[in-house]
C-alpha cells in the first residue's frame, strides 16, 4: 500500500471585517478555504501528529492575518499573504492553496445619498480568488465571478442549426437571453490594482452581452472573452461558463389572449450548459 498524495486544512472560514474610516466605514465579508500539502505520512500511516498544524490553528491564523492585511486592495492580496505565511512558518507545508470567496456588499442609498455604514447585498456577483503557493516558485493567482445573473429582454437569435425527427425547437431571430455567468482569468503577472481588474473584466462582459447582438450564447462567450483580454493585459487566460437560461413565451391563445412576445415562464431545468477557455 502507498500513500499518494494527502492534503488538509480548514474550509469555509467565514469572516467579516468592517474597515473604519472616520465617519466612512466599508464591510468585506470573505469565505477562505485553506488547504496544504507536504510531509504528512506520519499521521496517516502511524497516528503521529507531530508534523501535523492544527485546522483549528489555520483557521485561527486567518482571523488574525485578516486584522491586518485584508483591506480594500482585495482578495488576491490577502490570499498571498496568507499564503507565504503557512509556507514560511511551517517548513512541513510544501504546497498551500487559497480559495477566497466574497459577498458583494453595496452601500445603501438614503434620499438618493450614499449611507456611511448601511450595506445591501447587490446582483453584481460573488468574487473569487484562488493562490496556489509552492516553494521556490512564484504563487499562481486565478481570480473570478460567479452567479452573476444578466438577462436582455431582445438582442439574441438562434437559427441555422441542424435539424432532425427529435428537433422542436424553432428558429428565432428575437428572444430572451439570460445566464448565471461563472467566469475564472489567470494573471500572467501581478497588476497594480487587483480590483480594477476586476472591474474592467466585469465591465467588458456586460458592454458585450448588452450591446451587441448574440447569433449564439457560444459567439457571445467568445466575445466577452476577446474584450476582456484586450483590456487586461495582466491576464492571459479567461475561463467562462454560461448556463443559457431559458424563458420560453407562454401560451395565451387558448384564453383568447395574444401574446406578443410578453408574457414568458422561466423554465428551470433542464437548461443549456456552455464553457470555453480563451487565451492569448
Amino acid at each position: 500500500m502507498q500513500l499518494l498524495h494527502s492534503q488538509y486544512g480548514k474550509s469555509a472560514v467565514g469572516l467579516l471585517k468592517v474597515l473604519r474610516e472616520g465617519d466612512q466605514q466599508t464591510v468585506r465579508e470573505i469565505t477562505v478555504s485553506c488547504l496544504v500539502s507536504g510531509d504528512f505520512s506520519g499521521a496517516f500511516l502511524e497516528g503521529n501528529n507531530s508534523n501535523t498544524v492544527p485546522t483549528d490553528t489555520i483557521k485561527n491564523t486567518i482571523y488574525a492575518l485578516a486584522h491586518d492585511h485584508l483591506d480594500s486592495s482585495g482578495i488576491e492580496p490577502f490570499g498571498l499573504k496568507l499564503a507565504a505565511h503557512f509556507l514560511a512558518r511551517y517548513g512541513q507545508f510544501q504546497t498551500v492553496d487559497i480559495q477566497i470567496e466574497e459577498k458583494p456588499w453595496g452601500r445603501m442609498e438614503v434620499d438618493g445619498i450614499p449611507h456611511a455604514h448601511a450595506f445591501q447585498a447587490t446582483g453584481a456577483g460573488i468574487r473569487t480568488a484562488s493562490i496556489h503557493a509552492r516553494r521556490s516558485h512564484p504563487p499562481d493567482v486565478t481570480a473570478g465571478i460567479k452567479e452573476l445573473e444578466i438577462l436582455k429582454s431582445t438582442g439574441s437569435g438562434f437559427v441555422g442549426f441542424p435539424r432532425c425527427e427529435f428537433t422542436t425547437l424553432p428558429e428565432v431571430t428575437d428572444r430572451i437571453m439570460a445566464t448565471r455567468l461563472t467566469v475564472t482569468w489567470h494573471f500572467q503577472k501581478a497588476p497594480a490594482d487587483y480590483p480594477a481588474v476586476a472591474e474592467k473584466i466585469r465591465g467588458a462582459f456586460i458592454e458585450v452581452f448588452a450591446n451587441r447582438y448574440s447569433r449564439a450564447v457560444q459567439e457571445t462567450l467568445y466575445q466577452m472573452a476577446e474584450l476582456a483580454l484586450e483590456r487586461a493585459p495582466e491576464v492571459d487566460r479567461v475561463s467562462l461558463r454560461l448556463p443559457n437560461l431559458h424563458y420560453f413565451a407562454y401560451d395565451l391563445s387558448r384564453f383568447g389572449i395574444p401574446n406578443d412576445n410578453v408574457i414568458f415562464y422561466p423554465a428551470p431545468n433542464p437548461h443549456g450548459d456552455i464553457s470555453a477557455t480563451v487565451s492569448r
